[in-house]
This record gives structure tokens, C-alpha cells and sequence, in this order.
């Protein structure tokens, strides 16, 4: 039989190209193609490289045909890189099928991670290809993939606990993902998660063809320039091992490329959406518009080229089309007013960096440099909450009073120390105590005040203390708690027992705890703040203020601890040891933070600070741009403000605050 030559020729095409291997697939173009969003603003499209084009050269690196055995991201939060970590997987689960692991610290993430991403993502690509890839869920049939393992033909997505030895061990893998991994701690045996982690991939270690994406937010620098002391943020140490690639962007008027950074961000306070980024060559001040521009026509620049180096990248909030200028304005001042806190989170989270804590604290003597000369006993204008702490000690008590403003700021209004004996709540020191929490302090504007409440350490003494605060109106009985992540305030406890053994319910003692870890870390990160007397051109918020009156003994004491870390049974261990003996008005300004914390000084609305200086006679200057509160105080001080944001209803915060301290 005759068969015709063209039917011949299109019957060995086919079969060619039937038979012709697949040309491997960058994930770079895999991922614009497959990977349908499944939250944000754009949920439900196509991901695109106009949202995030520096996701573009990342992605590139994690194509399987790529030679590089490691790819670390640096991150800041919602940048778009975790979705591209599990789009990874599933990238590779079509055109390389392996055993994966993805790790992430704690079951709670991990359980997020699968219920809310990686299981609609894909559900999401199987709707939009037409392929089914991955198995679906079939938790008892033995077949199909369960919550923490997927299945595919030739292999498995495993989610892991990296916080659980089992999870870690008993499984060959040559893909990895380690999410968040600056979070990872050391396991309950002493073993490091990352050793464990990294030993799953021996089988492909001689040949190098694993490949394994790190990535996280930072969290704590140890001041380490190599970034391997112990304790130093797991990311930013893979990071420095890197050839450490930053995103460039051009200037629009010299045409420099340069990279973002927080020195350069020129916030306008007024006007946040006006806030702009400082060109480091011309000085030109580049707007959002200009930015969004710049980061789309962007490019990676590794910052050393040495073969021994991986893929690093630094992708941070500056260089994402998710956040603008005036948003990473508005988040740099909400941060700042909390301190070193706040600061640690601003710089994790937003810049994407470590953040070393300036804990330990300063010299004493560089202290006494900064002393202003307001006069001690009287309340600068911006002190709108006026609060105590106390040391109680065998021989006598040490007292220090503390003005604090909106932003944070202190003053020193006082710091004494009162002898006599401590042994009875109502003679010797105490009785003089009495007196002071009495005693009326004038501010600037001739306007009499008390401490609105005065923190007593029940430590030392502890019924003496208890029994004088349940006698004495605003002096409140604090203990200290140790340990990192303890709240300024916690819950009040109640001390004091009827005769038949139950608790006393009314007028008994009440101790409040407080968490001096983070009050510490926050003064002594305050204390390292440089002002006005350094030359600054502003005092920065939290700046601590002490008048000329305060001696050498005084600063002694504030600055008469430091922060130690050291390992101890295989874990990273953080505390505050004393440097000499004496810390008594260390101990007094940590229980004044408390006490201000207690006085809502985080919680304050801009209309109940305005009241306030209302309240102690401070009259603001009014302009188009003032609030309400503030125009009713210097137009009509007796009305409340009726108009404004809420629509032409009043505003409860404010009408609540007044009443506070109109009865007062």
C-alpha cells in the first residue's frame, strides 16, 4: 500500500515531537503563567511582574536548571517572597518532582501556612491549568495528600515543624524552603533546627543538585561584623555570606543609581503623603510617583562577585509597590513612640535589617554633659503626665518623680532620697513618703499638680508596702518580673485574705506586676538618644530630660546595669545584671515608665493630649491644619468638640477624658 508522502511527513513531525524532551522551564516565566493570587487587592488574578519586579531575578535564581545550591532572601513583612516560596514548590512539583520540605517555626504557622496559602494556591493553579498536579486532600484513604504532605507523582511537599526533632529527621529531601527562619531556636536537646535541616539533603550534596531558599525577617543583631556570635539573627548571617544584592533604582534627575535606605527618607510631618527620598547624588528629593517608576525599571547590583558566595538578596519596604513613602512615614513614627521596642520592629520589619539593641547603658559621665537648666521641682510644658516610682529599702526610700509627653519624651522633676526606718506604713520614710505623693508641683504655667500615681516596690518590705498603698490614694504596689516579653502593666493581683482563708475582694491589697525587661531595654535605648545639647536639630521622641540639680550619684544608679546574653544548656539566654550595687533610681525610673503606661501614655488620642493641655493651661497655636480638640480649646474652652472627623458627632475618647479630669 501507497501511503502519500505529506501524510507521511506529518505522521514523523508529530512523533518527533512527541518523543523530543521539554525544553526546561525558567521559573521566572513558570510563575506569571501558573500562579493565581489568592489574597490581597489583586486576589483571584494572575500574579504579575509589574507588582513586584523584584521578585523577577529572585525567581530566576530557584529555577531548577540554576547552579546555585542556595538562594537567602532578607526580607521585610509583605513583600510578596513567601508566596513566591510556595510557588516554588509547586513549580517544582511539575517540572522537577523530588521530595521537598518546607519549615517553619511553630505548628500554629504551619497550619496557617497550609490553610491559608499553600492550599488555596493549589486549588487555585489546578483550576486555572486544567491539570492536577498535586493529589487532592484524602486524609484517611493513605493516598492522596493530607494537611502536612502533598503528593505528586515522583514525590511529596512535606510541611515541617522546625521547632519538632521528628519533623527534621527520617526523610530524604533535595528541595527546601526554611520560612522565617530567624525565628527558629535551638531544640529542647540541644540540637541546632538548621544542622538537622541541612542534613536532610546529603544524599545530593556530592553531586550539588539540591537547592535550599532561606528567608525571613531579621530580628537581633549581636554586633558581630561577621554575624557569627552567637544569638545574631539567623537570616542576616546567611545573608553576609551572600554576594548580597540590593535593589538599584535610577534617580530621575541625575540619572545615579542608588540604593533606598531609611537615612535618606525626608519625612514631612504635616503631611505624610508628601514624604520623599533624598537622591545620595544631586540631592534631588524623589517623589511616589518618581518611585514607582524607578522600582519597576529597578535592577539587582551583588555588592561582592567572589565565586564562593551564593544568591543573596535584601528586599525591604522602600523597594515595595505594596507600601508608598508616606506609609513607611507613618509607620516610622508610630514605631519611634514606643520606644526601643518600636524601633527594633521598624527596623526588622520595615528596612528589612537586624536590629542591635542598645541595651547596655551609657557612660554616666556623658550623661551629666546632657543636663539642661530647667529649674528641678517644676513640670516643663510638654510634661502632661506626672508620675512616681519608689525604692523601698531597710534604711530609707528612694523616690524620683517623672513628667512624660505625647512623644515619649521625660523630664526629671525630682529625685530624692528619704531616710528612716521602713518597718512601719505610717512613721520613719513612709510617713515622708506620705508627704510627697501629697506634695503640689507647679508646671510653667503656674498650674499645682500631684503625681497622678506613684509605683511602690513591694519587693522589700512587702507588707509594710502593701498595707501603706491600700492607705495611701495613688500609690499603687508594683513587683518587678523579669524575662523578655512580659507586658509594662499586667493584670492587678489581689493579696490581702478575710479570717476564714478567702480572698479579700473589697478594699484589700493589690500588687501590680510589672515587666521591667522591655522598660529597661527601653530607657537605657532612650538614654542612647542624642538631642539638642548633642547638636541635633530636634530632641527625638523618648529623649530623657534631666535638670542641672541631679549629681553624679544619681546617674551612677540609672545606668547600673547592662544587658548580657550567654548560652546555658544549649540555649540563648538574655538578662540584665547589675554593674555595681546601688540601683535604686534605675529601679524607681523603670516603675515611673509603668506608672505612665498606667496613665494610658500609648493610648492617648491626639483630641485627649489636647485636653490635657487644656487641663494644666497650655495653649496651642491654631491653624487650618489643627484638630478639633484643639481649635474648641483657644475659640470656645468650654464646649466640647461637636464637629470634625466623626461626621458632626462628638467624640467619646475626648468627652470620656474630660470627665476623668474634670472630677479630679
Amino acid at each position: 500500500m501507497t501511503m502519500h508522502p505529506g501524510a507521511v511527513r506529518a505522521i514523523c513531525l508529530a512523533m518527533a515531537k512527541g518523543l523530543r524532551p521539554k525544553p526546561p522551564v525558567p521559573f521566572d516565566q513558570w510563575l506569571p503563567e501558573n500562579i493565581v493570587l489568592v489574597d490581597g487587592p489583586k486576589k483571584g488574578e494572575l500574579w504579575s511582574p509589574d507588582d513586584a519586579p523584584y521578585l523577577l531575578p529572585i525567581a530566576a535564581c530557584l529555577s531548577y536548571e540554576h547552579p546555585c545550591t542556595e538562594v537567602t532572601v532578607r526580607k521585610a513583612q509583605q513583600t510578596g517572597v513567601s508566596i513566591l516560596a510556595l510557588s516554588w514548590m509547586l513549580y517544582l512539583a511539575e517540572n522537577a518532582p523530588d521530595n521537598m520540605l518546607y519549615a517553619v517555626p511553630g505548628i500554629d504557622m504551619l497550619q496557617d501556612i497550609n490553610s491559608g496559602k499553600l492550599q488555596p494556591l493549589i486549588d487555585a493553579w489546578s483550576k486555572h491549568s486544567g491539570r492536577e498536579v498535586i493529589a487532592p486532600d484524602v486524609s484517611r484513604s493513605g493516598r492522596g495528600s493530607t494537611i502536612y504532605e502533598k503528593r505528586f507523582s515522583g514525590g511529596s511537599i512535606y510541611l515541617g515543624n522546625a521547632n519538632v526533632v521528628t519533623d527534621l529527621s527520617g526523610k530524604t529531601i533535595r528541595f527546601g524552603v526554611k520560612d522565617e527562619v530567624s525565628k527558629w531556636q535551638r531544640l529542647p536537646n540541644g540540637a541546632d533546627p538548621e544542622n538537622l535541616f541541612f542534613g536532610r539533603f546529603t544524599a545530593f550534596r556530592r553531586q550539588q543538585t539540591y537547592k535550599i531558599l532561606g528567608l525571613s525577617t531579621p530580628e537581633l543583631d549581636s554586633g558581630d561584623p561577621l554575624g557569627e556570635k552567637e544569638g545574631h539573627c539567623r537570616i542576616d548571617r546567611d545573608f553576609r555570606r551572600s554576594d548580597q544584592r540590593y535593589w538599584h533604582i535610577r534617580c530621575p534627575e541625575c540619572q545615579t543609581e542608588q540604593v533606598q535606605t531609611d537615612a535618606n527618607l525626608i519625612i514631612d510631618r504635616k503631611h505624610l503623603h508628601n514624604s520623599r527620598m533624598a537622591c545620595t547624588a544631586c540631592g534631588h528629593h524623589i517623589s511616589e510617583s518618581e518611585r514607582v517608576q524607578a522600582v519597576r525599571s529597578g535592577r539587582y547590583i551583588p555588592t561582592f562577585t567572589e565565586p564562593d558566595r551564593h544568591p543573596g538578596f535584601h528586599v525591604d519596604a522602600f523597594m515595595s509597590l505594596m507600601m508608598s513613602y508616606g506609609a513607611i512615614a507613618e509607620d516610622k513614627i508610630k514605631y519611634e513612640a514606643k520606644g526601643e521596642a518600636g524601633l527594633k520592629d521598624y527596623a526588622n520589619l520595615v528596612c528589612a535589617l537586624p536590629y542591635h539593641m542598645k541595651g547596655n547603658a551609657p557612660d554616666h559621665q556623658r550623661l551629666m554633659e546632657r543636663r539642661e537648666p530647667y529649674p528641678a521641682g517644676v513640670i516643663p510644658a510638654e510634661g502632661l503626665i506626672f508620675v512616681g516610682g519608689a525604692d523601698v529599702q531597710s534604711y530609707g526610700i528612694y523616690v524620683e518623680g517623672v513628667a512624660f509627653g505625647e512623644d515619649r519624651q521625660s523630664w526629671n522633676i525630682f529625685a530624692e532620697f528619704l531616710p528612716g526606718a521602713t518597718d512601719h506604713p505610717q512613721e520613719g520614710a513612709f510617713r515622708l513618703l506620705a508627704e510627697l505623693i501629697d506634695r503640689e508641683f507647679p508646671n510653667v504655667f503656674g498650674v499645682l499638680r500631684q503625681m497622678s500615681a506613684i509605683g511602690v516596690d513591694s519587693g522589700y518590705r512587702t507588707n509594710t508596702v502593701l498595707e501603706f498603698c491600700r492607705r495611701t490614694p495613688r500609690a499603687i504596689a508594683v513587683k518587678g518580673m523579669p524575662g523578655r516579653g512580659r507586658p509594662a502593666i499586667e493584670l492587678p493581683q489581689k493579696k490581702s485574705v478575710t479570717r476564714s482563708g478567702k480572698r479579700q475582694r473589697v478594699a484589700g491589697a493589690v500588687v501590680v506586676p510589672v515587666g521591667t525587661w522591655a522598660l529597661k531595654a527601653e530607657l537605657y535605648g532612650n538614654l542612647h538618644k542624642l538631642g539638642l545639647r548633642a547638636g541635633e536639630a530636634c530632641d527625638p521622641a523618648g529623649y530623657c530630660h534631666f535638670h542641672m540639680d541631679l549629681g553624679e550619684e544619681y546617674f551612677k544608679q540609672l545606668t547600673a546595669e547592662y544587658f548580657y546574653t550567654s548560652m546555658k544548656n544549649g540555649k540563648y539566654v538574655e538578662e540584665w545584671r547589675p554593674r555595681r550595687e546601688d540601683n535604686h533610681f534605675l529601679d524607681c525610673r523603670v516603675y515611673a515608665m509603668a506608672m505612665a503606661e498606667r496613665e494610658h501614655l500609648s493610648k492617648l488620642t491626639a483630641s485627649q493630649w489636647a485636653l490635657l493641655r487644656q487641663q494644666y493651661g497650655q495653649i496651642p497655636d491654631v491653624d487650618l491644619f489643627s484638630s478639633p480638640a484643639q481649635k474648641v480649646i483657644v475659640e470656645d474652652p468650654q464646649q466640647l468638640p461637636q464637629t470634625g472627623s466623626k461626621g458632626g458627632k462628638a467624640d467619646p475618647d475626648v468627652d470620656t477624658y474630660r470627665n476623668r479630669f474634670a472630677n479630679r
